[in-house]
């Protein structure tokens, strides 16, 4: 009985977020009416009240009697991941009905991208796309960017304890807390931190030149550290320095932690950015990386010194914060500079961004367990004890990042073989998965940042579509949906550990 009643709460619970995704679509419908797109506007007229709908079909059917709505990890996890499954088959659907696509396979992988904010796509020709479709690809992007579950905590949630459970198993990064005592509360504060800076990257993008159209779409993907753009060649379409300057301005903000804005506003100080050993060596990264190429493709005479620091800044920070923009083709770099960019994919910005990939404060730590290791092969009687900024990790936050990293890589080199066993090239292979697992989206060779991913076979696209899938809810929670029961709980609870100190 206590089964029917989770599954059922289960099944109430992504109801109430299909709610969320029938919503989204307004704009894209409105969007249809202002540029005359009868057909897609039909659609999109046509989606909205059968997805609420089956919306409200799953919340009162399955809605829990007599039973309190309390949350444990497993049935966060699923509401989670059954949820992103949904939402991206549900947003395949304005894409084939309105013939972008002729197979489920390159719409589900759009969708997919879009809600995962990968920015991999299989649209070859951007520029010709009815404007409401495009508008519908940013969207998705927003949405998924901070986070549909999120959003649906801070919304509609009557889960109680257990928003706390789904708001940690969509949350990224090693470790998870709440900005405020109640998690509803923080769910609210992260997003109105949001649409400020999306409303502050739409006007400074008005400022360097976009038309209103092109600026909004371009604010929701770079805010959320998608990648879709509204041009086939991304933002080299506008050739504009002031602008590309502006767009990675703005992606480096994007990479970082929304709980260091969260105190910058609450305490009106600079000090918290500072104090964030995360943010410090994230900003270090992106300076020595981008110097590093710059020299490297001035040295051998591709670019003279400014453009080459334009170019460098702009694909470090496209790439570390897992954007995907594009201002040129980097593809012609020397191999050197490419080898920085495929170590930057298995990077990540920082932990509780909108950013996905590894993360920098995993890497921190995973270089702090390293270090303490050689000290105690050194000084077998050494006690070290981790911390971060100040603060120590609890021991199964170390074994957490630990398995994570081995998760990671392992899952990168079993879809590597498995895509090479399709008949892809071991270089587009490797960059392909890295691409789309670390959500990056465009990766070298065959999927290069001038190429899509329509070649791909579609074996290979439904692959692609589940890792991106996996690299946006990091592993442990579609792991531990889809893991036996007898080993799912003991297995996740040990994992996904928490610790109590401040995000």
């Amino acid at each position: 009985m206590v089964k029917k009643h989770k599954g059922n709460l289960v099944i109430h619970n992504i109801g109430k977020l299909l709610l969320i995704v029938a919503g989204s679509m307004l704009l894209p419908l409105l969007t249809a009416i202002i540029y005359g797109e009868w057909l897609c506007g039909r659609i999109f007229l046509m989606l909205m009240p059968c997805v609420s709908l089956l919306g409200l079909f799953m919340m009162y059917a399955f809605r829990p009697k007599n039973f309190k709505p309390h949350l444990k990890i497993r049935e966060s996890a699923a509401i989670v991941t059954y949820g992103w499954l949904l939402a991206a088959f549900i947003g395949m659907f304005p894409y084939l009905l309105a013939g972008t696509f002729d197979t489920a396979a390159d719409a589900f992988f759009e969708s997919m991208s879009g809600f995962a904010t990968v920015g991999a796509s299989v649209l070859d020709d951007i520029d010709s796309a009815p404007y409401s479709i495009l508008m519908w690809r940013s969207v998705t992007h927003w949405l998924g960017g901070m986070g549909i579950i999120v959003l649906f905590v801070a919304l509609i949630s009557n889960m109680g304890a257990g928003a706390m459970q789904v708001f940690r198993a969509e949350a990224a990064g090693p470790v998870k807390d709440k900005l405020r005592p109640k998690i509803a509360d923080s769910a609210r504060s992260l997003w109105v931190i949001y649409i400020f800076n999306t409303c502050i990257t739409f006007v400074l993008l008005l400022i360097c030149g976009m038309n209103g159209f092109d600026a909004l779409n371009h604010a929701f993907s770079i805010v959320a550290t998608g990648g879709f753009s509204t041009k086939t060649s991304s933002i080299g379409f506008y050739q504009s320095p002031l602008l590309e300057w502006a767009v990675a301005g703005s992606m480096y903000m994007a990479g970082i932690n929304y709980a260091l804005f969260f105190f910058f506003f609450y305490n009106r100080s600079l000090r918290c950015f500072w104090n964030s050993r995360e943010f410090r060596v994230y900003t270090l990264v992106t300076l020595g990386t981008t110097l590093l190429v710059t020299i490297n493709i001035v040295l051998h005479n591709q670019y003279d010194i400014l453009t080459a620091l334009r170019y460098s800044f702009f694909h470090v920070t496209s790439i570390l914060t897992t954007t995907g923009f594009i201002s040129c083709d980097y593809e012609i770099w020397t191999a050197a500079a490419k080898i920085v960019l495929i170590v930057l994919m298995f990077s990540g910005a920082c932990a509780g961004s909108t950013t996905c990939g590894f993360k920098i404060d995993r890497h921190i730590i995973l270089f702090q367990q390293a270090h303490s290791e050689i000290q105690r092969f050194l000084h077998p009687r050494l006690v070290r004890t981790l911390k971060a900024n100040r603060k120590s990790l609890p021991e199964p936050v170390l074994h957490s990042v630990t398995i994570f990293f081995y998760l990671f890589m392992f899952f990168t080199l079993f879809s590597t073989l498995a895509l090479c066993c399709m008949g892809v090239s071991m270089l587009d292979a490797f960059t392909g998965v890295l691409a789309c697992l670390g959500g990056v989206g465009p990766a070298l060779g065959l999927w290069g940042p001038t190429e899509s991913f329509s070649a791909a076979p579609g074996a290979a696209k439904w692959l692609l579509s589940m890792l991106m899938l996996l690299g946006r809810l990091e592993i442990y929670t579609v792991l531990a949906v889809f893991w036996p029961d007898k080993h799912k709980h003991l297995w996740y609870k040990k994992l996904q550990v928490f610790s109590e100190q401040d995000v």
